[in-house]
């Protein structure tokens, strides 16, 4: 009778899988973004510093048999004290970035609290644990599918007409380019725009890079037909592709939105969605002009499915 007793007073547990509801709540998804660029912005300053301190190691070590021991040393506290600097400016991003996102994602999350507790209450559950906890647990007591449903309401009707994109990474024309990787910077900034928007389902940007290093190609010899197979493999609406160059200190890039259909460019009213950018200075104007010019053909294409 007391074991009796004992059961029925056992707690009843539901089961939440919280690593997919970081992945799946929208609203979170779009607040880590926000983060994301935030950091983004912080961190140009760190790594131009950065180049600079690489410069400077370089062209010592090229010196350093010309150089006389005095020299050496004034050289070497240089780069030191310049590296000071650089860890001081990473333990800023750190802090900043740590407080940014405080600010930005604990609305959500407290959403998410409360919401998982309405629910949990409703259904006269008393404990919530997340999946990751358990050794075994039945799915019926699985309420990740109600909590993304509530979270997500507002976004209800959306998802089937999500379009399908991926976006590479561009063609360095140049040495200069590929050193500094300018074909994966206009890849991440413009696949964060498209990942801004739910009008659009954006492939992992890994995906992306092992497609390209499974067939052997690099950055520098990537084609638009490679890039088209590519697309048709993975079964997507449109995919985003273009070149890019750094010349006197000066960046340069074609963005176009193609339709994997065909591969030819996706047209809005006749005018293909292509743009092509001169003479950028790296850094803050590099980062916005390539921001501004992909969200304006973006909304172009959205605009464009009026009806569809």
């Amino acid at each position: 009778m007391a074991f009796v007793l004992i059961f029925s007073q056992t707690p009843k547990v539901a089961f939440i899988n919280m690593d997919r509801v970081y992945k799946e709540y929208i609203d979170l998804k779009d607040a880590k973004e926000q983060v994301m660029r935030y950091k983004a912005t912080l961190e140009l300053k760190r790594d131009s510093l950065k180049r600079k301190i690489d410069s400077l190691r370089k062209e010592f070590e090229k010196q350093w048999p010309m150089l006389t021991d005095a020299e050496r040393i004034l050289r070497q506290r240089e780069i030191e004290n310049y590296e000071k600097q650089l860890d001081s400016i990473s333990a800023d991003i750190i802090r900043k970035v740590e407080a940014k996102s405080r600010e930005i994602m604990s609305p959500y999350i407290k959403k998410l609290r409360e919401t998982v507790e309405k629910i949990a209450r409703n259904m006269g559950y008393e404990i919530v644990l997340d999946v990751s906890n358990a050794v075994w647990y039945d799915p019926k007591h699985d309420i990740t599918p109600l909590v993304l449903d509530e979270l997500n309401k507002a976004y209800k009707g959306v998802e089937f007409l999500q379009k399908k994109v991926i976006v590479f990474p561009f063609r360095e024309e140049d040495d200069q380019a590929f050193s500094y990787a300018l074909g994966d910077t206009l890849m991440n900034y413009i696949f964060d725009v498209f990942n801004q928007s739910t009008r659009f389902r954006v492939y992992d940007k890994n995906a992306a890079k092992m497609l390209i290093s499974s067939r052997g190609l690099t950055k520098r010899t990537i084609t638009e037909k490679d890039v088209y197979n590519m697309a048709q493999t993975l079964g997507t609406d449109i995919y985003v592709f273009g070149s890019v160059s750094y010349k006197s200190d000066l960046v340069s890039f074609t963005i176009t939105i193609y339709d994997a259909k065909t591969g030819e460019p996706y047209k809005v009213n006749g005018t293909p969605l292509t743009q092509t950018l001169n003479n950028i200075q790296m850094g803050l104007n590099l980062s916005n002009a390539i921001r501004t010019v992909a969200t304006d053909m973006r909304n172009r294409y959205v605009q464009s499915l009026t009806g569809q």
